[in-house]
């Protein structure tokens, strides 16, 4: 840190993120480091409020999101997927009013956004990070997909980002058999824009955060909404309508993690619904 830069200083309070602002960069860390930031109900809901008051803060000038601890993001929380509150059925009567019908929140976000990645980031932290405007990735980070592979994946909002920033065959390996990549794959398609040392992480992630706040604020959101816009007039934003229509079959999954889940825990469940599966298949 430069003599000219403030120390850090806490911004906003939450249960589950951790936050500081220092010379107009906001920083955003999931603090769930014990459930490896699985992304619970209530973490989602933080996260769209962390966002709504950094739109609104005239002290910040751009958002970068790390998460604590060894991985990025878990993903879902699955303990609350598979104990009666599913993410895909339950509504959140608390969460942020900003939210759109369709795209989720972070797509909207009119203020720099950049994501710093590392470990592993599993579906729903895709989603998220698919919303950022650059993501920067430690070496060797693993993007994966692998909860589909137990009861195959089905239209989420959070998705939807993806299907125009990856190749259909990406999106296919991914979504069809619970796939998975790397950084440096995933740099390959400018899904990630730089892949950087693990301990280099945060401060490449404020690199670029501090160099998109060089630009105006209304300027950057004016311009990120043309180019958001863009897409959704491309058909991006009809998608969900689209596949609403497309009911799940009512077959039995391959293998019921929820019941592994309670009777055996979560690390049986995992290699149950891993059984089979070959690594270098799934890997894109």
């Amino acid at each position: 840190m430069s003599s000219g830069q403030k120390h850090p200083t806490s911004a906003y309070e939450f249960n589950t993120l951790r936050t500081a602002l220092a010379d107009g960069i906001l920083e955003i860390v999931l603090s769930r480091p014990g459930t490896r930031n699985a992304m619970s109900h209530e973490m989602e809901r933080e996260i769209s409020a962390a966002l709504d008051r950094a739109e609104l803060d005239p002290d910040v000038a751009a958002v970068m999101v790390r998460g604590d601890g060894e991985i990025f993001s878990a993903g879902h929380d699955l303990k609350e997927q598979y104990g009666g509150r599913p993410f895909t059925e339950e509504g959140f009567p608390e969460a942020s009013p900003s939210i759109p019908p369709t795209l989720p929140r972070a797509w909207y976000f009119r203020k720099p956004l950049i994501s710093g990645v590392h470990g592993y980031v599993g579906p729903a932290a895709i989603g998220l990070v698919a919303c950022s405007d650059f993501i920067i990735a430690a070496t060797g980070t693993r993007f994966g997909c692998e909860m589909y592979r137990g009861r195959g994946a089905r239209p989420a909002m959070e998705w939807l980002p993806l299907y125009v920033q990856l190749p259909m065959r990406v999106v296919e390996k991914l979504f069809l058999l619970g796939g998975w990549m790397d950084a440096e794959q995933a740099l390959q398609f400018q899904f990630v824009q730089r892949v950087v040392p693990e301990d280099g992480l945060a401060k490449e992630t404020r690199r670029w955060a501090e160099q998109a706040a060089l630009i105006p604020s209304a300027t950057f959101g004016h311009s990120k909404d043309q180019i958001r816009r863009a897409y959704e007039l491309l058909g991006l934003a009809a998608i969900p309508a689209s596949l609403s229509r497309l009911r799940p079959p009512d077959s039995a999954p391959r293998v019921d993690f929820g019941k592994v889940l309670e009777e055996q825990g979560l690390r049986q469940a995992v290699r149950a619904r891993d059984a089979g599966f070959d690594e270098d298949v799934a890997r894109v």
